[in-house]
């Protein structure tokens, strides 16, 4: 399993995810500094999303036709010029732009990297090798907080946005030179599976996907656009003790991915998805009923940590499976489209609901929501 191209992608995912992971607890405080409100948070934090849903789909097509490496590399140049974007932003609209600049890195490389290791992974090993492929994933984004908010409370935060552009930079060198361009299909018959439109969207499980993904985003929306904001607003939170929550979440799950990982290629993954949505259901609550920074760290590692690790890798398994009939990265690019309505639905709406109401009651609704995304595999 552990191969060259296999240590590759997740070595690059791993930095990618660090980086990204680095403007999780800042973005919502940075435009709170310009002035914006609830909802503008959310469109700030969600802006990522308008291009990831325009292009993701068509973007899996052609990687399935024409391979993943150059849209690999596209994706870490955006990233890295949103993050020079970001350090030279003066204004709200600048903020907004770079963001939804960074939203077309994500289409390109997510789901076109989770399509590569799909693509090394053995028929019954799919949890296995995304497990292991989930600790680089989970593990960037925890450290990025950790490393954002250490960096912003002595260096200043123009400096987290140029340490992004350089981890970035980091990204291309290593997929440049270092990831071949089509990874061996040791496993598979066709390297071109690309099925018509009609017969994907007809697929059960790929329906039970793309709406997992849309409650899961949801959820997820509301915690990065407003978590950041209640833990410094009413819990007196430091930028390290943001970044800690977030990080510590990651962590967790990044470290349990290669067991809920073997787990997933040995239990039904149906049930495994609705487990993890319940587990992560009962974390997120707990921004509803306390304002104790403890109880919310454990809450986060807990849900959005060790319950979203569980339906995300078995989710990812049960992916795998399919885009070797569909099409893997079309399945993924389906995914990521997914991901990025539910973020917009949740960040965008979210905000409104903030602005109305409060963010317990926005958490409170994320939870719900989750639960109803994997109640779906029930079914």
């Amino acid at each position: 399993m552990l191969s060259r191209p296999f240590l590759i992608i997740a070595l690059s995912m791993f930095t990618a995810t660090m980086g990204l992971g680095m403007v999780l607890p800042l973005l919502p405080v940075y435009a709170k500094s310009f002035g914006a409100s609830g909802a503008t948070i959310g469109l700030t934090v969600s802006a990522f999303a308008i291009p990831q849903l325009m292009v993701s789909p068509f973007i899996g097509r052609l990687a399935d036709r024409f391979g993943r490496k150059p849209f690999l590399l596209l994706g870490a140049a955006a990233y890295c010029a949103s993050a020079i974007g970001w350090w030279a932003a003066d204004t709200l609209a600048m903020l907004i732009a770079f963001r939804a600049l960074s939203g077309l890195g994500s289409a390109l490389i997510f789901s076109n990297a989770q399509a590569y290791v799909g693509d090394l992974a053995p028929p019954g090993a799919e949890g296995r090798y995304m497990g292991a492929f989930g600790v680089a994933d989970f593990l960037g984004f925890g450290l990025g907080p950790l490393f954002a908010g250490l960096i912003r409370d002595h260096a200043g935060l123009g400096q987290v946005f140029l340490s992004m552009a350089a981890l970035y930079a980091v990204v291309f060198v290593l997929i440049g030179l270092l990831l071949p361009s089509r990874p061996v299909r040791l496993h598979l018959g066709s390297p071109q599976i690309t099925a018509p439109w009609g017969r994907i969207f007809r697929h059960p499980t790929m329906q039970a996907l793309m709406f997992l993904r849309v409650c899961f985003a949801l959820a997820t929306g509301i915690s990065m656009a407003f978590l950041a904001v209640h833990l410094e607003q009413s819990v007196a939170a430091t930028a390290t003790m943001v970044g800690l929550v977030f990080a510590a979440q990651q962590i967790v799950g990044g470290l349990s991915q290669p067991l809920l990982g073997r787990l997933a290629d040995r239990f039904p993954r149906s049930w495994l998805v609705f487990v993890g949505t319940a587990v992560m259901a009962a974390g997120m609550s707990t921004v509803t009923w306390t304002d104790s920074y403890p109880v919310i760290l454990g809450g986060m590692m807990l849900g959005p940590g060790l319950g979203a690790a569980l339906a995300n890798v078995s989710a990812q398994a049960l992916q795998v499976d399919t885009g070797r009939d569909l099409g893997m990265a079309t399945v993924a690019s389906l995914g990521s489209t997914s991901f990025a309505a539910g973020f917009l639905l949740g960040a965008i709406g979210g905000g409104r609901l903030v602005d109305a109401t409060s963010v317990p009651t926005a958490f409170g609704l994320g939870a719900a929501v989750i639960v109803v995304g994997g109640s779906i595999f029930l079914v």
